[in-house]
C-alpha cells in the first residue's frame, strides 16, 4: 500500500474549554494522520484530551470549547478548518465518517427500540428505501456483532440490554452506512474478554475487507498492542509519543508512556486480605427473574455474603450480571425466591420501609455518565445522599462531600464542575464518592472501574480496599476482567446465561476450577498478552 494514501490528517488542533469564566487548554497543537486501511491507537490516561480529539474531528465540540487552531484533511476532497467556516456535517458524519462513542446507553434512544434506531440512521442516510431493507440490514450487522437471536434485539429498547449489548449495538449502526473512517472512542471498555476479542476482530475483519481506516481512542495499553500496528500517546493534550506499537512497548522513550505500560503491575500492590467475618449479612437463595417477552434472565441464584467479604462475580456481557446487582438493591423485582439482609426479607419492601432497611446497601452503577445529574456540580450530587437519608449535621454536609471527593480524587475547581464538563473517568469518581456518602454496609460494584485508565483503576482499587480494611463493609465486585477478581476477591461466582457455573476461591484456586466456561474465560484472559491472537492472524502490513 503506498504510504501517501492519507484517510485522515489532523494539523496543528489547539482546544480550550471555557470553565468559570476562565479558559483551560486542553489540546497543543495535536498533529497525527491515519493512513488507508490502517488502524491507529491513540492512548492516555482519562482527560488527557482524547474524546476531545474525537468530538473535534466529527464537528461535536459542545459551546464552551473554543478551537485556536487546527485543521483537517478528510481523504482527498475534504478539507476542514476548525476555526473557519461551518462545513456540512450532515454530509460528512455517517457515510464518511462515523463514530462509536464510549457512553453507549448516552448514543441510544431510550425509549426507541433498536429496529427503529436502524431505520432512522439508515432511511437519514438514504441507503435503504424500505423498512423490509432496515430488518435485512440491522439483522446482518447484528449478526455480525456476534448477536445469537437478532430479531430479539432488534425489537429490544436499550434498558432491556446490558452494557456490552449496548456496546456492539453502537459499532453496528456505525459500520451499518459503510464509511471510510471510523472513529473508535473506547469501543471495548464495557466488555469482557471474549467480546473485546469479537469486536476487534470484527474491526480487523472489515478493515481489511473494506478498506476502512480507524482511529481507536482506549486507555487499554493492551487493546492498542493487540489491534494497531502504530500508536500515539496523548498526555494532558500533547503528543509525547508516536510510532510502532511493538517498538514503543519494547523501547518506551517517554517517562509518561512507561507508566501506562507499566500501569497494570500496580493492581497487585493492593491486593485483599485474606480474612473476613463468618456472620452472613446478605444471602439469597433461588432468585429468578424474568423480563417481558425474553428468556429468563437470572435462573435459580443463590449465594451467601459475608461481613468484610470481597464476592466477585464474572461473566460475559449479557449473563445477566448487572440484573442481578439491581435486583440486590431493588431496582428490579425478583419473581421467585428470597433475598435476606441480616436475616430479615427485602423482596417485597418497598419505599420508606425498604429504605430504613436497605440504606446500607449501595450500587456503583457502569455507567457513570448516565447516573448522574448533568445540570448539578459534584459537591450538590454527593450531598444529595446526605440530606436524603440525613447524615450528619445540616451545616457540615458540604464539608463531608467534599472530603468523600478528595478521597477519590476530584480535588479543587473539579468539584465545581458539573458532568459534562469532566472526563468520564473523572464522573465514575463521582458516582463512587456519592455512593461511599452513604456509609455502606455492602458495595456494589458494576464494572465500577471499565471506563478507567489503568492507573486510576489501579486508585479506585487501592481506594476501595483501604476503606475496606478501615471499616469492614462488604463488596460485591462485578466485572469482567478476571486479574481485578483474581487479586481482590475472596470468591468468585462464575456467570453464564443467568446462572451460577460454580462458585470458587480466587486467586491460584481459580485455575484449577474444572468447570468448561471457567476455563473459557481462563483462555481468553491472557489475549491481550505479547503473542496476542490479531497479530498472529494479521499479516498486512500499513507501508509508510
Amino acid at each position: 500500500m503506498n504510504g501517501e494514501d492519507i484517510a485522515l490528517q489532523i494539523n496543528n488542533l489547539s482546544v480550550c474549554y471555557e470553565q468559570e469564566g476562565s479558559l483551560t487548554e486542553v489540546l497543543n497543537g495535536v498533529t497525527f494522520k491515519i493512513y488507508e486501511g490502517e488502524i491507529l491507537s491513540l492512548v492516555g490516561e482519562s482527560g488527557s484530551g482524547k474524546s476531545t480529539i474525537a468530538k473535534a474531528v466529527g464537528g461535536l465540540l459542545p459551546p464552551s470549547a473554543y478551537v485556536k487552531s487546527g485543521s483537517m484533511r478528510l481523504g482527498t476532497d475534504t478539507d476542514i478548518s476548525f476555526n473557519g467556516n461551518t462545513p456540512d456535517w450532515k454530509a460528512i458524519r455517517g457515510k464518511k465518517l462515523a463514530f462509536i462513542f464510549q457512553d453507549a446507553r448516552l448514543a441510544l434512544n431510550p425509549i426507541v427500540k433498536i429496529k427503529d434506531q436502524f431505520k432512522e440512521t439508515l432511511l437519514f442516510h438514504r441507503i435503504v428505501s424500505s423498512k423490509k431493507e432496515v430488518w435485512k440490514i440491522g439483522t446482518r450487522y447484528l449478526k455480525m456483532l456476534n448477536f445469537e437471536n437478532q430479531e430479539g434485539i432488534l425489537d429490544s429498547y436499550p434498558f432491556q440490554l446490558s452494557g456490552g449489548m449496548c456496546q456492539r449495538v453502537c459499532i453496528a449502526l456505525a459500520l451499518c452506512l459503510s464509511p471510510s473512517v471510523l472513529i473508535a472512542d473506547e469501543p471495548t471498555s464495557a466488555l469482557d474478554a471474549i467480546s473485546q476479542r469479537e469486536v476487534l476482530n470484527l474491526l480487523e475483519k472489515v478493515k481489511n475487507e473494506l478498506g476502512l481506516s480507524v482511529l481507536i481512542i482506549t486507555h487499554d495499553m493492551s487493546v492498542a498492542r493487540a489491534i494497531s500496528r502504530r500508536m500515539i500517546v496523548l498526555n494532558r493534550g500533547t503528543i509525547v509519543e508516536e510510532g510502532e506499537t511493538e517498538k514503543i512497548f519494547s523501547n518506551p522513550k517517554d517517562a509518561y508512556t512507561k507508566q501506562l505500560i507499566s500501569a497494570r503491575g500496580l493492581f497487585f500492590k493492593a491486593a485483599v486480605k485474606e480474612e473476613f467475618c463468618e456472620d452472613v449479612i446478605l444471602s439469597a437463595r433461588g432468585l429468578s427473574k424474568n423480563f417481558s417477552r425474553q428468556e429468563e434472565v437470572l435462573k435459580d441464584i443463590s449465594f451467601d455474603l459475608h461481613k468484610a467479604e470481597i464476592f466477585g462475580i464474572l461473566g460475559e456481557s449479557g449473563c445477566g450480571k448487572s440484573t442481578l446487582a439491581r435486583c440486590l438493591i431493588g431496582l428490579e423485582q425478583v419473581d421467585k425466591g428470597k433475598l435476606l439482609f441480616h436475616g430479615e426479607s427485602i423482596v417485597k419492601l418497598e419505599g420508606k420501609h425498604r429504605l430504613e432497611k436497605c440504606r446500607r446497601i449501595q450500587l456503583i452503577f457502569q455507567d457513570a455518565r448516565a447516573c448522574l445529574n448533568p445540570r448539578r456540580k459534584a459537591l450538590q450530587i454527593v450531598r444529595e445522599p446526605l440530606d436524603y437519608l440525613n447524615i450528619g449535621q445540616k451545616n457540615e454536609r458540604y464539608s463531608a462531600a467534599r472530603s468523600y471527593l478528595d478521597l477519590v480524587g476530584i480535588t479543587g475547581d473539579a468539584q465545581l464542575r458539573r458532568p459534562p464538563q469532566l472526563s468520564t473517568g473523572q464522573c465514575q469518581r463521582v458516582a463512587i464518592a456519592r455512593a461511599l456518602a452513604a456509609e455502606p454496609e455492602i458495595l456494589i460494584c458494576d464494572e465500577a472501574v471499565s471506563s478507567l485508565d489503568m492507573t486510576v483503576q489501579a486508585q479506585i482499587l487501592e481506594l476501595l480496599m483501604r476503606l475496606h480494611d478501615n471499616f469492614g463493609f462488604s463488596i460485591i465486585m462485578i466485572t469482567h476482567d478476571i486479574q481485578i477478581l483474581r487479586h481482590f476477591c475472596h470468591k468468585i461466582a462464575v456467570m453464564k446465561d443467568g446462572i451460577f457455573c460454580e462458585i470458587t476461591e480466587a486467586g491460584d484456586k481459580l485455575d484449577e476450577s474444572r468447570d468448561p466456561y471457567t476455563q473459557l474465560l481462563l483462555k481468553n484472559e491472557f489475549y491481550f498478552g505479547k503473542n496476542c491472537y490479531l497479530h498472529q492472524i494479521n499479516n498486512s502490513e500499513v507501508t509508510k
